[in-house]
Parts: structure tokens; C-alpha cells; sequence
């Protein structure tokens, strides 16, 4: 029973940040849910997705750049941020099956940014996760 406790504890403890940024990659996917389960097996899916932090025009930014296979146009690319963040732009290209994703940050956070592709046919991809730290000024 201690034991079981233990790990119950440990598996809610808050994750330290005092080693520096690292890098993190999640991938989550919907077993139960059969739209995302007919998506995968039909060859629609996430190719790449990944994100940066950068500063630009002295603001810190955070940049995520997406890439997906099949499915049929028009496309909408579902974008997710845990925080708040500011003045996201969104821009994707349904010939290329290509997204770009950007908005401004708060230095030293880490930002978890979600996404999902849904199509014309009413499929959705399985969601993606990454982490970033936003960088600091």
C-alpha cells in the first residue's frame, strides 16, 4: 500500500525546470474515438510538426510549422496553446498541405501547442503535441 501511494505521488509531483530548458515531444492519440482511427488508416495524418522560440522585432515568438498527408481540401488546422498567449497568426496552404502557426510569448514559460488537421470530408487527423520554452529577452 505505501508503495502504491508513492507512486501516486511521484506521478502528480510537478516537473522541475532548474536543469535548464529541454527539449519534449508528445504524441497523443484518440484510441476511442473513431473518426481519428478511420483518419489514420485512410492515410491522413500529421507528417512533421514542429515548433521554435525565437525573438523577433524584440518580442519573444513562438513558431510552429506543420505538414500532413491525404485527405481532401479545404483543410482546417486546429491549433491549441495551454497559456495564454498573444496575437496568434495562422497561416496554411491547402495545395501544400502546409501550416504555419505563431504568436508571441512569455520568456522562460514553457508552452505546450497542440495540433489537429480536420478535412473536407469531416475526418480529423490524431492530435500532436509539442513543448517549447519561450525565449527569454
Amino acid at each position: 500500500m505505501v508503495l502504491a501511494l508513492v507512486a501516486m505521488v511521484g506521478a502528480y509531483a510537478p516537473q522541475s525546470h532548474a536543469s535548464g530548458p529541454t527539449a519534449r515531444s508528445a504524441q497523443t492519440t484518440t484510441t476511442l474515438d473513431t473518426t481519428n482511427q478511420a483518419a489514420a488508416a485512410a492515410g491522413f495524418d500529421i507528417k512533421s510538426f514542429a515548433c521554435s522560440s525565437k525573438v523577433q522585432e524584440g518580442k519573444p515568438k513562438i513558431f510552429c510549422k506543420a505538414e500532413w498527408v491525404g485527405g481532401k481540401d479545404p483543410f482546417t488546422p486546429k491549433f491549441d496553446v495551454n497559456l495564454t498567449f498573444f496575437n496568434p497568426v495562422l497561416s496554411f496552404w491547402n495545395e501544400t498541405r502546409t501550416a504555419e502557426y505563431t504568436f508571441r510569448c512569455l520568456g522562460g514559460r514553457e508552452y505546450r501547442v497542440s495540433l489537429s488537421i480536420g478535412d473536407n470530408d469531416g475526418k480529423e487527423t490524431p492530435y500532436q503535441a509539442r513543448y517549447v520554452i519561450c525565449g527569454d529577452l
